[in-house]
């Protein structure tokens, strides 16, 4: 009886762990979702935003209780068709974290 309460509690205890833990979920989103420190950073270093690329956010989910948030982790600017292939990455806070498929304009930073 006692190996079954203590199997019980462990169970229970890693189940509460694992509810607890952050998700790391990609979604699409438009461009005017896109914080504005954002898009103004890809236009200081890049010029202006391709008008046929996407963006995307990775975010990390977490709950705790009744309380779910999402945290966005960076956002993604991606253009790919045969004859380019481009993706920058940025920082919520506007820092370029990388660049494949385009030239930068500001050398400056």
């Amino acid at each position: 009886m006692k190996k079954i309460i203590f199997a019980f509690a462990l169970l229970l205890a890693s189940a509460s762990l694992t509810l607890a833990q952050h998700v790391k979920k990609t979604s699409s989103i438009k461009e005017e979702e896109v914080p504005v420190a954002v898009r103004n950073a890809f236009q200081e270093d890049f010029g202006k935003i391709p008008e046929d690329g996407s963006w995307t956010v990775a975010f990390y989910v977490s709950t705790e209780g009744n309380r779910t948030t999402a945290k966005p982790v960076t956002y993604t600017f991606a253009k790919r068709n045969k004859s380019e292939k481009i993706e920058v990455r940025y920082t919520p806070e506007g820092k370029l974290e990388s660049a494949k498929g385009l030239e930068k304009v500001n050398t400056n930073t």
